[in-house]
């Protein structure tokens, strides 16, 4: 396999895990600042959010680089979306305007932090998912 699939396959792994370790304490501020999570929106997060990124890195390395990147881009853009629209947009419990206490700096860094790496994870993805197409 060539050096530059085997870059794509790593950085995929990368952002993954990046985008976990902050999941994680996204969800812990959440609990901290008592902010509540729906059972419908922790539905997509464990499906979309959390496992599409791992499967699709998975598949990268194991079967289709192309289509585990393709997956990969596909999951980030659906995860940007969705956190984008929840933490910055949408007037809720879960916009970070109205988050207070001692919790509202990381829950308002680790949503913004999410979005950053779910735009790069997008991105990536989607070149690297061109690139193997031809």
């Amino acid at each position: 396999m060539a050096a530059s699939a085997r870059f794509e396959q790593f950085t995929l792994a990368g952002i993954a895990a990046l985008h976990l370790g902050v999941g994680l304490t996204h969800t812990y501020s959440h609990a901290a600042a008592d902010v509540p999570i729906p059972a419908a929106q922790q539905v997509y997060i464990a499906i979309v959010v959390t496992l599409l990124p791992l499967a699709a890195v998975w598949l990268a390395f194991r079967r289709s680089l192309r289509l585990g990147a393709a997956l990969f881009a596909a999951s980030m853009y659906a995860s940007f979306v969705f956190g984008y629209l929840l933490h910055f947009v949408i007037d809720s419990p879960d916009l970070h305007s109205n988050v207070t206490g001692d919790s509202a700096g990381v829950f308002f860094h680790t949503a913004l932090n999410l979005a950053l790496i779910e735009f790069v994870g997008f991105a990536f993805g989607l070149v690297a998912a061109a690139r193997r197409a031809r």
